[in-house]
């Protein structure tokens, strides 16, 4: 996956993207960087490129003139990293629930049989339409 140096790149870069504020943590403080990426590049090893795209582009530069190269010179790896870094940091279960979200939870089926029966009821009601069509000429 990514060297040290690469993880520690990615947190400067996606500390700009998701910064601490309002109670939710950054990206790094939220373990983006050291725990959860590694499981967005699970879900998504599609994106890995555009990632080393995005970390190489951004070379030396500070994060937040970084972030701007990244979106206005390299669109599709600045897309790569913020699907990446957005993915990893709701991995986190403490973000989660930060946001009142439980996850995935099962919803029982809805029976709308009533509804079912209520149109047919109608098409009953309605009676019969239909258009007599005319028989093409049998050969004989």
């Amino acid at each position: 996956m990514l060297t040290p140096d690469q993880r520690e790149r990615f947190a400067s870069l996606a500390d700009i993207l998701i910064p601490a504020a309002e109670g939710m943590p950054s990206a790094s403080q939220a373990e983006v960087p050291t725990r959860w990426l590694d499981d967005a590049l699970g879900y998504r090893p599609d994106l890995a490129p555009g990632l080393e795209e995005a970390l190489q582009a951004a070379g030396d530069l500070p994060a937040d003139e970084a972030i701007h190269l990244l979106n206005r010179d390299h669109i599709p790896a600045f897309e790569a990293f913020g699907t990446l870094t957005a993915g990893a940091y709701f991995l986190n279960p403490d973000v989660r629930q930060l946001i009142g979200y439980p996850g995935q939870v099962a919803t029982p089926p809805k029976d709308d049989t009533h509804t079912y029966f209520d149109l047919l009821e109608n098409v009953v009601e309605r009676g019969q339409v239909y258009r007599d069509v005319p028989q093409a000429d049998q050969p004989s």
